[in-house]
């Protein structure tokens, strides 16, 4: 096997190893990155919940009830 020959198994070696371990993180951090936008997505359900509780169309229903129909048409 020639310098160059080795040179090369060695970088495609190295290389797949690069790539699995970017699908790594990036599956990790996909995974945190999901959990902080479906938090904050919450949390500001619940604050405009809080704003529509007993009037209008709401009427009669507490801010829990109004934050879990908001949340199941926006997530």
């Amino acid at each position: 096997m020639s310098v160059m020959q080795a040179t090369s198994v060695a970088f495609e070696t190295s290389c797949n190893f690069c790539v699995a371990v970017r699908r790594q993180v990036i599956t990790a951090f996909k995974s945190i990155y999901d959990g902080i936008v479906l938090g904050q997505q919450l949390r500001t359900n619940y604050r405009v919940a809080e704003h529509l509780a007993g009037k209008g169309d709401y009427k009669g229903m507490t801010v829990a009830e109004v934050a879990n129909l908001i949340n199941e048409k926006t997530i």
